[in-house]
């Protein structure tokens, strides 16, 4: 059965809910461990403004929309049960029936309830089954009304910022961890993947029709040596490729996992339940930028572990980059994507944005992007969805609210949002395509 191409907006619910109080990541914040010493406290207000967020993404044309659910609210502690959570969810599905747009879910985006992060988060042995406890409870609860399904976002930056960059809680260089951790996630994704396939039998509401798909929310960097000339940088590249961009893939694949990093952190042990078999009906692609790998560089940065003598960088000096210092590089969205033709697979575009607070380089950024992604689907390649981050302003994790990812700004005193004249090159980009897949004059659409 065709379906129309699906343009969205995606969002995660501690970013923008405000009042995440049972999470690792509040426990983060209070212990002063975001830039500034700022917390993530309202966020932007989107629990209690959950319709006109939705209203404005309707106001773009858009037919989708990307949200995760709050593990934390469901659940603040071990066996709890919160109908409040179930009341408040059922009426954001219930927002995206009445305006048609066809919800996303994604069940865990880097937050987890402080009761298992207490006890090693994903690092413990006890995450995959708890994982699956709420997964199971949540696909009895709205399973039947949401077609897509993002199991996990980003594993592969979770298990680096936890236990590797220190970017994430705990925020520790220990690679044992790191290597549980992979293992954990990997398992919970799968027990997840089962569930929904089994639990969820009947279909309701206006998008029942739409098949189920269960998938996934990956990271992709594309990796280039630092120096060209440097041959220990080049090998890196290609190792980082093949472990950050490709190990998760390969796994839930069916292939033989292999998440170690030679002298960084071992391999975990094999899961054989994902040995042989396909998990996933989509990939999910989040594309930002690229990253330069360095071998001993000169300067330290929060890019380089310090324990390790690798760095990166995400820009060189002359490189048009984004708030962030990250670069603007829309030929890597193009060999990133190709790089998935080997799998054969639905394709959904599940992040793809910039931090830009003048909003001088989102245009573009959206126009350059929708191009390589047209370019991408003439080439053959399933691609079904591209969702942009973000619709609105958000707390962007240990970066705190300086980032700007929104095609609408949030006022953090107000709370009133505002549109960016970036928000109306996306709404034409959509009303010109109306539900069809990206055409190549993108460019041609809007004045540069």
């Amino acid at each position: 059965m065709n379906h129309e191409f699906l343009w969205g907006v995606a969002t995660s619910s501690h970013q923008i809910e405000g009042g995440n109080v049972h999470n690792d990541w509040w426990a983060w914040e209070l212990d002063g461990r975001i830039d500034g010493g700022v917390r993530s406290g309202q966020a932007a207000d989107h629990w209690n403004r959950m319709r006109e967020d939705l209203l404005l993404a309707k106001s773009l044309g858009l037919n989708t929309y990307r949200f995760s659910f709050e593990w934390s609210r469901f659940e603040p502690e071990e066996g709890a049960w919160s109908e409040q959570a179930v009341e408040w969810y059922s009426n954001l599905l219930s927002t995206c029936e009445e305006l048609g747009l066809l919800p996303m879910a994604t069940l865990h985006h880097f937050t987890t309830p402080k009761w298992l992060s207490e006890r090693g988060g994903f690092a413990s042995d006890e995450s995959a089954p708890a994982f699956a406890a709420f997964t199971k409870r949540i696909a009895k609860a709205f399973g039947a009304r949401i077609p897509l399904w993002c199991t996990i976002n980003e594993p592969i930056v979770l298990m680096s910022g936890a236990y590797l960059g220190r970017f994430m809680p705990p925020g520790e260089h220990r690679p044992r961890e790191a290597s549980k951790c992979c293992y954990n996630l990997l398992r919970a994704h799968v027990l997840a993947y089962d569930i929904l396939k089994k639990d969820i039998t009947h279909r309701t509401g206006p998008f029942r029709e739409h098949p189920l798909m269960v998938g996934f929310a990956h990271n992709f960097l594309v990796f280039k040596p630092e120096r060209k000339t440097h041959l220990l940088e080049r090998l890196l590249a290609k190792i980082f490729n093949s472990r950050y961009n490709n190990a998760w893939l390969k796994a839930v694949n069916g292939e033989r996992q292999a998440f170690g990093v030679p002298g960084v952190f071992r391999s975990p042990k094999q899961l054989m339940s994902a040995r042989g078999r396909r998990t996933f009906d989509f990939i999910g692609v989040n594309y930002y930028t690229k990253a330069y790998v360095q071998w001993r560089p000169r300067t330290q940065s929060k890019e380089r572990d310090p324990n390790t003598p690798i760095g990166l960088s995400f820009a060189r000096r002359k490189e048009s980059a984004s708030d962030l210092g990250w670069a603007i590089y829309p030929k890597g969205f193009g060999l990133v994507l190709e790089s998935l033709r080997k799998y054969r697979s639905p394709i959904y575009v599940t992040e793809n944005g910039i931090a830009d607070s003048h909003d001088a380089k989102r245009a573009d950024y959206l126009r350059l992007h929708i191009e390589k992604l047209a370019n991408a689907v003439d080439s053959g390649l399933d691609i079904r969805g591209y969702y942009h981050w973000s619709l609105i302003d958000n707390f962007e994790w240990i970066k705190g609210f300086g980032p700007r990812f929104g095609l609408f700004s949030v006022n953090y005193v107000t709370f009133e949002r505002s549109e960016r004249p970036s928000a109306n090159i996306y709404r034409t980009i959509v009303n010109h395509h109306a539900g069809r897949k990206p055409s190549r004059d993108v460019l041609s659409l809007t004045e540069a």
